[in-house]
């Protein structure tokens, strides 16, 4: 397995997501579950949901890459509870080897995208393409695998976003990056239309020698509003470029005229971390998609709303000590817009003999897995544990969230630093946050 690796006010509750057994908690989390799929893996936006919360309709949505089987494959499968979940069904084809699976959902629309020749069992060089395959009925049927960038090109990993428009159609996207030429590419398709033809919206120069050019692109949408982010160089600068699609069509997306200008985020991702960008967006939170990432010290989001992408970060947590635990980083930070108020989450690194303590490839590394919650999107509670380090299971990164009114459900990846162990696991947490 390949890892890759809002406005100051007081807040009139406070939030804090704690273990099960301690005190005041507004979301207390449950025990931890398996979800099928032995040798199993992600690296975020891998879970997604459909329904009305707390309604017969709601089902949550997963997608995996496992390589329990050859060629590695994209899994999927569902769960109305989060914790029984329907066996999963393959849906990358027999031929290649996927990598990078992400899901989303809108309505009864589902899309699992991948990318392919990126396993540990592909030969450098092997060519890279973005696969997916989609469900109209909620994941009862899948209409195949469709390719949508060319059998000899080579791209970074991508990642697939849906959402229903204020026009009424549900639209599917897709963003990557060209491994060749370092270009940010972004498809979309409405309704039932054709996949518009890929179109540039940005850039990065962030090169390695061996896979070209990784910027690690990232998308999410709700309603009308459409937020990519991506790593634009080497230092681990990072770049955003938003549309609203009010005012203008459904399809608006698929020119880049129609696009808000790039932004520049303030501060930078650290790459040294195994650090990205995580874009995030919910139907159950409309008005702002999230973009979030680790700087070398500290946590950190900040959010499209329709208008502009706000170019400073607000800080979720600065490295330190939490539950008794000192941590000097971490790594595949998500922050999930829900009901009333914000969930952050993130692969926290424990202060251990390492130089580098993100470290997850050796054995003395311990990632627990830290969540914060806020209100207001500007103060956010003190890290509590949500997935510690085992002996079993050194490492717990990679969360993708769902939150409704009084529920959060994560999914996460859950490993040893040589791969003897690893899975994919979830935890569900009751409560307001």
């Amino acid at each position: 397995m390949a890892h890759v690796s809002r406005r100051s006010v007081i807040l009139a509750v406070a939030l804090a997501l704690i273990l099960p057994g301690t005190a005041s908690s507004a979301i207390s989390w449950g025990t931890q579950h398996g979800i099928p799929g032995a040798y199993s893996w992600n690296y975020g936006n891998s879970l997604d949901f459909s329904g009305i919360p707390a309604d017969p309709s709601f089902r949550l949505h997963d997608a995996f890459i496992s390589d329990a089987m050859t060629p590695q494959a994209a899994y999927y499968s569902a769960s109305p509870d989060g914790i029984t979940w329907t066996t999963p069904r393959r849906l990358s084809g027999g031929v290649v080897n996927a990598e990078g699976a992400s899901i989303a959902t809108a309505g009864t629309k589902i899309i699992v995208g991948w990318v392919t020749g990126f396993s540990a069992y592909d030969r450098a060089g092997a060519p890279r393409r973005l696969q997916v395959n989609t469900s109209i009925d909620g994941g009862s049927t899948w209409r195949g695998v469709k390719s949508l960038t060319p059998p000899t090109r080579r791209i970074d990993y991508p990642i697939v976003a849906a959402a229903k428009t204020a026009f009424g159609p549900v639209n599917l996207y897709a963003a990557w990056v060209d491994a060749a030429n370092g270009k940010v590419y972004f498809r979309e398709r409405s309704r039932f239309a054709a996949w518009s033809v890929p179109i540039a919206i940005g850039r990065t120069t962030l090169l390695d020698r061996v896979d070209g050019y990784r910027g690690y692109a990232n998308i999410a949408a709700v309603g009308n509003l459409i937020t990519v982010a991506w790593v634009a160089d080497a230092k681990g600068s990072l770049r955003a470029r938003a549309i609203d699609l009010s005012g203008k069509t459904p399809t608006a997306a698929a020119s880049a005229a129609n696009w808000n200008a790039t932004v520049a985020l303030a501060g930078r991702v650290s790459l040294r971390q195994g650090g990205y960008p995580v874009v995030s967006a919910s139907p159950l939170a409309p008005g702002a998609v999230t973009i979030a990432w680790n700087t070398p010290t500290k946590q950190v989001y900040t959010t499209f709303d329709g208008t502009a992408v706000t170019t400073t970060p607000t800080t979720i947590w600065v490295n330190g000590i939490a539950n008794g635990i000192p941590y000097a980083g971490g790594y595949s930070t998500v922050v999930e817009p829900a009901p009333g108020g914000f969930i952050a989450m993130w692969a926290a690194c424990e202060d251990t003999s390492l130089t580098y303590d993100c470290n997850s490839h050796k054995a003395v590394a311990r990632v627990d897995l830290l969540s914060a919650t806020s209100a207001d999107g500007t103060l956010f509670t003190p890290p509590s544990v949500v997935a510690p380090a085992t002996t079993g299971r050194t490492l717990n990164d990679q969360a993708s969230v769902v939150a409704t009114a009084d529920r959060a459900y994560v999914q996460y990846n859950g490993s040893t630093a040589n791969f003897g162990r690893y899975d994919i696991f979830d935890r569900i947490g009751t409560g307001a946050p």
